[in-house]
Order: structure tokens, then sequence, then C-alpha cells
């Protein structure tokens, strides 16, 4: 048994998703809200996926990989620029720390986010 465990995939489901919310109607949103979805959120959000992304085929490469080695590793990481997320997720399965790290990262520390994924 092996656990094949991408990071961001960029898909059309996923690009869909942000125009879609980038073209929506927020006028009966309160505007703070709205404010803080579409300048903070999507444009950090979208960032991250842009530059953490891979694609299907990246995905479906290791996979690959992963069925024909001859001893597969029980977990293999697809995306070495998420492994400190994926860090996070595995050392609190509750998942609050992983939580916690994308709200500092999105909304409190938006420049060292974007620093880190130049």
């Amino acid at each position: 048994i092996s656990l094949v465990e991408p990071g961001p995939v960029m898909t059309e489901f996923e690009t869909k998703l942000y125009e879609e919310a980038e073209r929506a109607d927020y006028s009966r949103t309160d505007p703070e809200t709205a404010e803080i979805f579409t300048k903070l959120y999507l444009r950090n959000s979208r960032d991250v996926f842009t530059s953490l992304g891979q694609t299907p085929e990246d995905i479906a490469e290791h996979t690959l990989r992963v069925i024909e080695a001859a001893r597969p590793p029980f977990r293999h990481q697809t995306n070495v620029a998420y492994t400190p997320m994926a860090a996070l997720k595995h050392a609190d399965p509750s998942g609050a720390l992983i939580t916690d790290a994308f709200y500092k990262l999105v909304f409190k520390y938006d420049a060292v986010l974007r620093f880190g994924l130049r």
C-alpha cells in the first residue's frame, strides 16, 4: 500500500472556480467580507496554486513511478515545495496547525507569502 500525496493541483475546475469567483456579484455581501475575499483570499489563493500547483499529468507520472517501483514508499509527496504544509498536516491530525498557518500566510503575512512564492 502506498499513499500518493499531491499538494495543490491546477485543473480546469480550479481555473473556472477562480474565474467565476472574480466575476461574481458581491453587492449583497457586507463590504468588509467582500473586500477580504476578493482582495486577499482570492489573490493569495490563486498565487499559491499558480506557484505550487502541479498538473494532473505531473501527479499521474508520480503515481506511475510509485506503482512501478520495486520497493514503493508508504508515502510519496509529489511536490517538495509543499512539504512544510504537509508536515503541519501530519503533526496535527485535527487540521488546526495547517489551517492556522494558511490563515496567517493569507491574511496576516501576505507579503511573506508573496516573497516565498517567488
